[in-house]
């Protein structure tokens, strides 16, 4: 009759035994809470048909207090670069207000991406000093292999005993992504190269968990995973993906919180104290959408800040500029976004053809009244229009590059058809310019930008082009192009046809 109470009390006893061992005590929390890709956006987006406004940092401010809130001695706070440049309150103050609000809200440490070099190296060294937290990249080198000035390769940061290792890594594409200019003397090392032998010091100086803050990109963060050992957790930022299951590779967990700071990445981890691996990492749940309607309360220290910076501009950047009759959007290929863009800057030169990269266009623009504002966060770049001669066979090359990216251009003045089944170099199959077919040998005058011009995005024979002129800045030329021809309703119309 005794059998029974007795093997309930020994069960209980091994039970009891096991939860509270020191084995099973020995485990860490830490939260993890970032933004990438912010792109100054510190006010709030209104929201469409009567929603409520999203992003805006002063509610991410309030959000990141509350989770500090509930692991005090825990929680760290990480930016995955491109902070700095895309709208009105941040380009006109070159990035100040965003480093303010950053400072007061405590971040831990920032990777440097590729637009934080769009205003020039001196800028980007007025924003390193002016931060109170450090800037990372350990694989940006001059030619001697040193670190860029004041930027660390890395840093440890001490919670609850552990040396959490935050490791900055910068995409290559920063060279091509940026005016060259903009980065003259350094290069941007393969991330293979830099990390492995940057993680076996740290592990055996007793770092770990191991967290590489990265502005690569998903795809080329899933690729970093798989190729270098050591990495608990990687925080990325670049290609603007909102990562709302954690993506793993091998033992490596791969975050990212989308962009524009509409979304805040929160991720709890549980960390082995022996072996300092993560152990517990929740695979979804991991962003918390930045609502920011009437009734979400916001950081007042930081809402202060911001409405420093947009009562001087507010009423200059709110008067209407011009009127659309249609949606303008943007995509791969031809869009009415896009042709709009292109037509004006094929208006202000007087050029044949005008060329536009859909990454110099930043945004929509909904039917109706657009203000200044509007057309700063459309087109942010401070790029200056480039009028050249360039022959057919050279816009032929362009073309053929443009169909191995995913249809980064926008024109105007040519029609291309396009069959993406055919070979990398033979794909255009059709180009004509002001409606008659282009020879190969014929010159024509052509516009873009100054960073195209440059041989950004990897469309180098732009620089083969001769008599370039400079010209307006893209954006004076959009705005006058509305002055002159609102209210406008562009539509695609067939200048770039994709056949399969």
């Amino acid at each position: 009759m005794q059998k029974a109470p007795l093997f309930r009390l020994t069960l209980f006893l091994l039970l009891a035994s096991a939860l509270f061992s020191p084995a099973a005590a020995e485990t860490v929390d830490l939260t993890i809470l970032h933004i990438n890709d912010f792109h100054g956006n510190l006010l709030p987006k209104p929201g469409k048909e009567g929603k409520p406004a999203t992003g805006g940092m002063a509610r991410i401010a309030k959000m990141v207090a509350e989770e500090r809130e509930k692991n005090p001695k825990g929680t760290i706070l990480l930016s995955a670069g491109d902070m700095f440049q895309g709208t009105p309150i941040s380009n006109l103050f070159r990035g100040r207000p965003v480093i303010e609000t950053m400072n007061r809200m405590g971040f831990d440490a920032m990777t440097v991406g590729n637009h934080e070099f769009d205003w020039g190296m001196e800028a980007f060294q007025d924003l390193r000093k002016a931060a109170s937290f450090p800037f990372l990249s350990a694989n940006i080198l001059d030619e001697r292999g040193a670190l860029l000035p004041g930027v660390k390769p890395y840093i440890l940061i001490r919670k609850k005993g552990l040396k959490i290792a935050v490791i900055g890594i910068t995409t290559p594409e920063t060279h091509y992504a940026t005016k060259p200019e903009n980065l003259k003397g350094f290069r941007v090392a393969a991330v293979e190269k830099v990390l492995p032998g940057l993680i076996a010091k740290l592990r055996k100086e007793g770092a770990g968990p191991v967290v590489v803050l990265s502005h690569l990109g998903l795809d080329e963060d899933r690729e970093l995973a798989s190729k270098v050992e050591g990495i608990d957790l990687i925080v990325g930022g670049h290609s603007h993906t909102e990562v709302k299951t954690a993506v793993t590779v091998g033992a490596t967990r791969i975050v990212q919180a989308g962009y524009y700071g509409q979304q805040l990445g929160v991720l709890a981890i549980a960390v082995d104290r022996e072996s300092r691996r993560v152990v517990r990492c929740p695979e979804k749940r991991i962003l918390r959408k930045v609502k920011a309607g009437p009734g979400d309360p916001v950081d007042a220290a930081v809402a202060a800040v911001i409405k420093t910076y947009d009562d001087q501009i507010r009423e200059e950047f709110g008067r209407a500029v011009g009127e659309t009759r249609v949606d303008l959007a943007k995509r791969p290929f031809e869009s009415n976004l896009g042709n709009l863009v292109c037509d004006a800057m094929r208006w202000a030169t007087g050029a044949d053809v005008a060329v536009q990269n859909n990454g110099g266009i930043r945004t929509t623009l909904p039917r109706g009244t657009i203000s200044l504002e509007q057309v700063f966060m459309l087109l942010p770049f401070d790029n200056n229009l480039m009028t050249m001669d360039l022959t057919g066979a050279q816009l032929v090359s362009i073309l053929e590059q443009n169909a191995r990216t995913d249809g980064m251009l926008q024109v105007s003045g040519l029609r291309v058809v396009y069959d993406l089944s055919a070979p990398e170099g033979s794909r255009v199959k059709e180009l004509a310019v002001g409606g008659t077919p282009a020879e190969p040998s014929r010159t024509y005058r052509v516009t873009t930008n100054d960073f195209l011009a440059a041989g950004g995005d990897r469309f180098g024979v732009f620089r083969e082009g001769r008599n370039a002129v400079i010209g307006d800045n893209v954006r004076d030329a959009f705005l006058e192009y509305l002055k002159k021809h609102s209210p406008v309703s562009p539509r695609t119309e067939g200048r770039i046809v994709v056949t399969p």
